[in-house]
This record gives structure tokens, C-alpha cells and sequence, in this order.
């Protein structure tokens, strides 16, 4: 699982041979120290001058190439100190619950599938909102589509064991039982057949865990994203992160993240398992009568 508890930024500015002046700013990370965060940053924005003066063009890495750089709230441990999870604020400023060996799904509704960010305008608003009673109609079609793909798939895995959750967007799926390794093929092929979305298939190789959102996304609660990244240096910046996190705090209370909607399969929960759903219900919500954001 790829959680720095340490990160470290140098930005620059290095003249190419043609005598453009290009910016570049590195970020790097370290699990021991914030002292070699800082070597590793300043030894990586070296490369990157030397890089420049050789006519080379700074290197851009996907999202999700390295790990993401969030603030991590809580680690999850067993009763023998063994690392099960870890709970982190992402970018936009949801809290994540992030896992070892858990499995998490998320599968999205086809028409809900590019709502990455709030509808821009009254326009985006108005239509976002249009034909409510046909869209919760095609949200239940959808609904039990979905929950048939996972019923079958427990059926065909008979020691599987899978509670469903209803999201915003979709359902999510919480392996109880077996535990699965986040990187190996045998998983990615697994959530390939349960339809979750590609993004996060590469997500969990990538970064070595599986994810589950735990609160609101901000715009589904009134509020707005997070525009502040991680780690926040300036005391201006501090401060205005602060209130933004108030304000979200105090919006998201009328909100569930996802609601229960029953199990699938065995029955079986391993004790791993166990810590994990109690965090992530509480959380989440899950069994409250409220809204979904």
C-alpha cells in the first residue's frame, strides 16, 4: 500500500539550449523521514535541470504513476500491529479509506459514468436536474441489473462472500471473504467481470490497495471541491484550507456516502474483514435514512 507519511517539493526553472526558460516543480515522498523526502526532491529536480540543458523535455506522469499525494488521517491495525488499512483526505477533499487485502468495487450507472465534477452553470444544473422520476426509474433498471452481475458472480464462487452498498452513482461491493492481493492479474480480471471502472482497476495496481470513498463528494452536499493541495506549507493557505474544511464538515451532515443493501454469497467474513466494515459503515453512514452524495 502506497501512503508516504513524508513528502517534499523543489520547484525551479532551467534555460533549454534553444534559450526557452521552462518551470518544473518535484515532488517526492519518503515512509522514514521528511529529511529524505527533501533529498529525494532535490536530487530529482538536479536530473530534471541537467535534464533541460540537454534539450530533454520534462518528464509527466500519469495519475496514479506515483503515489498520490494525500494526507493520511488514521492507519487501521490488527491486534498484532499488522497494517490492514489506512484512511487519507484526497485531492478534492473526501476522506478515503484505502486497504491491504480487502476488496472494494465501486460500479458506476452508465449515466452516471462522466460525472467527474459538479455541473458548471445554471445551464449544467437545470439539465443535470431534468426528467428526475425517468432517471430514478433507469437508476433502478440499472440498479438490479448490476446486483444480478454480482449475485451471479457469487454463485459462481461459491466461497465468496460480497455485502452491496447503494452509492450515488452506482452500487459498491465490500469483500468480506476471501482476501485478494490488489496488484495481482487474478484481481484486476475479477473486477474487470463486476464492471468497476477502468480508472480504478489501474489505481489499485498501481498504488497497491483498493479504495472506498467515505464521505461526500463536496458538490453533492452543497459545498465545493478542495483546491488546496497537500502538504499546505503557507499559513494563508493553512487557514483558508481550515475554513473549507469547516464548511464541508458542517454540509456533508445531512448525507450518507452509500447505503446497505444486503449481502451475497457464503456468508463468511474474515477477521480481517471485520475492523473494515466496522470503520467503513459508521462512516459511510451506510444505515441512516439519508441522502446519497
Amino acid at each position: 500500500m502506497k501512503i508516504p507519511k513524508f513528502w517534499a517539493n523543489v520547484s525551479g526553472s532551467q534555460t533549454s539550449p534553444e534559450g526557452k526558460n521552462l518551470w518544473f516543480s518535484c515532488w517526492r515522498w519518503s515512509d522514514s523521514s521528511q529529511a529524505d523526502a527533501e533529498q529525494a526532491a532535490a536530487a530529482a529536480a538536479e536530473r530534471i535541470r541537467q535534464g533541460i540543458c540537454l534539450g530533454q523535455t520534462p518528464e509527466r506522469y500519469p495519475y496514479g504513476a506515483t503515489p498520490l499525494r494525500e494526507e493520511l488521517l488514521q492507519t487501521i491495525l490488527d491486534s498484532d500491529g499488522r497494517l490492514l488499512g489506512a484512511v487519507t483526505r484526497n485531492q478534492y477533499g473526501s476522506v478515503v479509506l484505502n486497504t491491504q487485502r480487502v476488496m472494494f468495487v465501486d460500479i458506476d450507472f452508465p449515466e452516471e459514468l462522466a460525472e467527474q465534477e459538479p455541473p458548471k452553470g445554471i445551464l449544467g444544473w437545470l439539465l443535470g436536474a431534468a426528467n428526475p422520476s425517468e432517471k430514478k426509474s433507469s437508476d433502478s433498471e440499472h440498479e438490479q441489473k448490476t446486483r444480478a452481475v454480482v449475485e451471479d458472480f457469487a454463485a459462481a464462487h461459491p466461497d465468496w462472500n460480497i455485502r452491496l452498498y447503494r452509492t450515488c452513482a452506482g452500487l459498491r461491493g465490500l469483500v468480506t471473504h476471501p482476501l485478494l492481493d490488489p496488484a495481482s492479474s487474478q484481481t484486476h480480471e475479477i473486477l474487470e467481470a463486476l464492471g468497476a471502472d477502468p480508472l480504478f482497476i489501474r489505481l489499485c495496481k498501481l498504488q497497491e490497495c483498493f479504495r472506498a470513498r467515505l464521505t461526500p463528494k463536496p458538490w453533492r452536499c452543497g459545498h465545493y471541491a478542495n483546491t488546496i493541495r497537500y502538504p499546505i506549507q503557507e499559513p494563508a493557505f493553512l487557514r483558508r484550507y481550515q475554513e473549507w474544511l469547516r464548511q464541508y464538515e458542517e454540509r456533508q451532515r445531512g448525507y450518507a456516502t452509500c447505503r446497505w443493501l444486503g449481502e451475497v454469497g457464503s456468508r463468511q467474513v474474515h477477521p480481517e474483514a471485520e475492523l473494515i466494515i466496522q470503520l467503513h459503515d459508521f462512516v459511510t453512514r451506510c444505515q441512516e435514512p439519508l441522502p446519497l452524495a
